[in-house]
């Protein structure tokens, strides 16, 4: 794995994170830390191109004591639970008295994106802390509009405002109720469905309020708001292993999608499978898993995923002609539903390698992963450079598969081509590894 490129004090583990404090301070630099685990070891090398992109050179060096953790080390579980943060992979940008000043989520081989995150970082840095919010929280401070402040400075860097929302909801007089903007606030920040922040709102405010509020403001953030509250309530559901206020989310989520009942459908029944997998709910999840995706998936072809995508593009809104330009463009706002489908066959395939030594899970986990490798082949294949060979990381689940059913000639011959994908957009260091295991024997 790289761990360098274009930053000379970038390292893997630092013993304590005093050191990166100490040297921010002295240095009149923010710090740059990168939480990583060994979950997806193609994401972090994703991650080390990125971070070797010239266009953070300059910008990294002078700006930020950068510095790397994995999660599943002793280092790693201080600074995770130091920062809130609860698995991986998540970038932070940090100041000298430990006030987080952007959260980056995922990992990218775009250097820009790592850029544009630093910037974000850069301008924050002379605005009211959030160390400064949590002493003035502690010292009593509770007007209406200090926790409206805080409960901001919060979401900005992704930290829970559950508990702040509950507070500021329950000072807010019954007239508050009718104020568009106090409620357009709380929706903003995704009050979870059990919460009383949400139960006030529901059957408090007048009726048709909420409809004219979803109405009146853009889509942009309408989608905004529907996901704050979907993974707020997500998280709680998880962190309490609560099935029921999971289904009232999954209703909650098919409810979003109006007319579009087969969508609704589709991402009710995505949200279900998510939590019990995050549960460890094996039984169910493995039922459900194989009633979704062996009714849905498997009777998919490349013709009926491209037609999927063709009839998304002609709903998507238009640009009109401008003189310069004949013909109207179409604004593209979303990612295919297409890639969805296949992406689920292969996460859901690895689920089972990971969950089940039955030959029959894993066969079935097979013929997913096979569907999922044929339909991005089909999709992708001849359009994609980088997907020429194929999608690494699908043939890599394949071959793991293929071996863990005893089938260890196969499973070479699968990962030498995954291998070889990987190759076509670099950092093949952990695919390599697993062949070598897989011809060894030792996987």
């Amino acid at each position: 794995m790289l761990r360098s490129g274009f930053f000379p004090d970038f390292f893997r583990e630092r013993p304590y994170l005093g050191a990166a404090f100490e040297k921010s301070e002295r240095r009149k630099k923010l710090i740059f830390l990168h939480l990583e685990d060994d979950n997806c070891q193609q994401c972090n090398d994703v991650a080390s191109q990125g971070f070797s992109a010239t266009i953070l050179k300059e910008k990294y060096e002078q700006n930020f004591v950068s510095m790397r953790a994995n999660v599943k080390t002793e280092n790693g579980k201080k600074l995770a639970k130091k920062f809130e943060i609860k698995g991986a992979l998540i970038s932070l940008y940090i100041d000298a008295d430990g006030n987080i000043l952007n959260r980056h989520d995922g990992s990218t081989s775009a250097g820009f994106v790592y850029a544009e995150q630093a910037d974000i970082a850069l301008g924050r840095k002379d605005e009211k802390k959030l160390s400064d919010f949590e002493k003035e929280y502690k010292a009593g401070q509770r007007s209406p509009q200090f926790l409206r402040d805080y409960i901001s400075k919060r979401k900005e860097i992704s930290l829970p405002v559950n508990e702040l929302l509950e507070q500021y909801v329950g000072q807010l007089r019954v007239d508050s109720l009718t104020n568009f903007g106090i409620i357009r606030f709380i929706y903003a920040n995704g009050p979870t469905l059990e919460s009383r922040a949400y139960k006030v709102i529901q059957y408090g405010a007048p009726a048709g309020l909420i409809d004219s509020l979803y109405k009146s403001i853009p889509v942009e953030e309408a989608v905004a708001m529907n996901n704050a509250i979907i993974s707020n309530t997500f998280r709680v559901a998880v962190e309490k292993k609560d099935k029921n206020l999971a289904y009232q989310l999954s209703s909650f989520i098919h409810r979003t999608y109006n007319k579009e009942f087969q969508k609704g459908f589709l991402a009710s029944r995505r949200n279900m499978l998510r939590f019990l997998y995050a549960i460890k709910d094996t039984a169910q999840y493995k039922s459900e898993a194989m009633a979704l995706l062996n009714f849905t998936h498997m009777s998919l072809t490349v013709d009926s995923l491209k037609k999927i995508d063709a009839q998304e593009m002609r709903n998507q809104p238009q640009i009109p002609p401008a003189p310069w330009r004949k013909e109207p463009v179409r604004i593209v706002r979303n990612a295919p539903s297409s890639q969805f489908y296949h992406m689920e066959l292969n996460e859901h395939a690895w689920h089972f390698y990971e969950i089940s030594n039955k030959a029959s899970d894993l066969e079935t986990a097979l013929k997913w992963s096979n569907q999922s490798i044929e339909l991005s082949n089909g999709l992708y294949r001849q359009h994609q450079q980088s997907q020429y060979l194929g999608n690494a990381a699908y043939m890599d689940t394949y071959a793991h598969i293929l071996y863990k059913l005893g089938r260890r000639q196969e499973a070479v011959e699968w990962q030498t081509k995954a291998v070889e994908a990987q190759k076509v957009i670099g950092a093949a260091g952990s695919f390599e590894t697993t062949l070598v295991k897989m011809k060894e024997g030792k996987l």
